[in-house]
């Protein structure tokens, strides 16, 4: 009887079990479902959307390029790398290095760059074109004098990359071995339109005069000449600095040689000499027969020069011609001044002036002495006629200029510079006056007078 209630009592458990696990995979499926609904409608829901967009005629060319980009860079970058298709690129000016010893011999035929090609996959050659330190190599180690055909080797490239050098794959050296020469320098002063032209470069002076230059003996025979150059960069008082030595050709050109010492220390005074002279006004040309320069108004009579003490003192004035050809009437000029030959600079280099016209009439001064010029210390000159030791002298200008005039500002002068000889001869007579508005004449025309020379 136990029995028999224990199996019944069993097979109601499993039943229940069984009613359980049913209705659990009941909730299971229609969880799924659920989702799976969820799924299919954000799925359809996307379609749709895409479905829009892509058959939309304002987004139908967008859609295109971003497609057409998608495949470029699938097949161009992905596809190339993944199947290590090559691509290839030119790297121009890399740097040639040559491997020898500088102390004991000189070469040429190498070039300073050469451009070459690398081959590869575009990554790699991506990441060289980014690279600074890649270059050429030209190796002399252990050879000696003598002409040699050498391969340039590239370094420092990626070892993904194959590389070669376009153009001279293969150069001509030729090695020389230097030698040692002596050589006095000059100098010469850079950068001049850097410094206030009112300043003077005088005496330099250098803390050696002499240099060594190691080159080859072709090398040291074509040089001409080797130049301290001095940089004088807005220097405005006595200074000391290092200057740099270069050796020139015959032509100019600078010659690649080895110089000891590279620099010397130069020491240059610097001055800043200067004059002060007259701004005068020199008239060309005729007026009308009738007029005259009554006045010349500047505003600016003088005018400070400068340049070396040796050029300042050879001038006296600085000049401005003005052409009164056509003046009729009092006028105002502007004009600028011209600096004179030697000169650096000057103070004023534009002058405006005030030009006053008057009617013309003359006047005789009586008695102006007669004066002698460039006479030569061995001969003795006596006038023929003893008359001439004064002439007359008629003026021509307005009444206010030749009213004032005496015969003291009148010079008349007997000029002697063709005298070679004694004897009696006829040299020229000029007349001149300090008033430049003034005409001069000697009252009887003359232009020579006689004189009789002695020794």
């Amino acid at each position: 009887m136990k029995l028999k209630e224990k199996k019944i009592k069993d097979s109601q458990e499993k039943l229940e079990l069984a009613q359980k696990i049913a209705a659990n995979s009941q909730k299971v499926y229609r969880t799924y479902a659920t989702v799976e609904n969820a799924i299919l409608y954000i799925f359809r829901s996307i379609s749709a959307l895409l479905t829009k967009i892509i058959f939309n005629k304002r987004f139908t060319g967008l859609f295109s390029l971003i497609l057409a980009i998608i495949l470029y860079v699938a097949i161009n970058i992905t596809t190339n790398d993944a199947l290590g298709i090559s691509q290839a690129a030119t790297l121009n000016d890399i740097p040639v290095k040559a491997i020898y010893n500088s102390e004991i011999y000189e070469v040429s035929g190498i070039p300073s760059t050469v451009n070459v090609i690398i081959t590869g996959a575009m990554n790699d050659i991506s990441v060289q074109k980014t690279k600074k330190n890649s270059s050429v190599t030209c190796d002399l180690s252990g050879l000696t004098e003598g002409t040699y055909s050498i391969k340039l080797v590239p370094n420092n490239f990626s070892s993904e990359l194959s590389v070669n050098v376009l153009d001279t794959p293969t150069v001509n050296v030729t090695i020389k071995k230097k030698i040692t020469a002596k050589y006095n320098i000059s100098y010469e002063f850079i950068n001049k339109n850097a410094m206030d032209s009112t300043y003077n470069l005088g005496e330099t002076t250098f803390d050696s005069t002499e240099v060594l230059i190691r080159a080859s003996q072709d090398t040291i025979d074509s040089i001409a000449f080797v130049k301290a150059l001095i940089d004088v960069t807005g220097v405005t008082s006595n200074f000391t600095r290092e200057a740099r030595i270069v050796a020139y050709d015959n032509n100019g050109y600078i010659v690649d040689c080895d110089i000891i010492p590279s620099t010397v220390m130069a020491t240059v005074s610097v001055s800043s000499p200067s004059k002060e002279v007259p701004i005068i006004v020199r008239t060309i040309g005729t007026m009308a027969e009738d007029l005259a320069l009554d006045s010349i108004s500047l505003d600016h009579s003088t005018v400070t020069i400068y340049g070396s003490n040796n050029v300042l003192s050879l001038i006296d004035a600085v000049y401005v011609d003005v052409d009164v050809t056509n003046l009729t009437k009092n006028t105002a000029l502007s004009t600028t001044l011209n600096l004179p030959s030697g000169v650096n600079k000057m103070s004023v280099t534009k002058i405006n002036m005030e030009i006053v016209v008057g009617e013309k009439t003359s006047r005789e001064i009586k008695n102006v002495k007669v004066a002698y010029s460039n006479l030569n210390s061995d001969f003795k000159v006596k006038l023929v006629d003893e008359n001439d030791v004064t002439v007359n002298v008629i003026v021509y200008g307005t009444k206010n200029n030749i009213d004032k005039l005496t015969a003291d500002d009148i010079v008349v002068n007997i000029d002697m510079s063709s005298v070679t000889d004694v004897g009696l001869q006829q040299v020229p007579i000029y007349v001149s006056g300090n008033n430049l508005l003034v005409e001069y004449q000697i009252a009887d025309g003359r232009k020579y007078i006689q004189i009789e020379v002695a020794q």
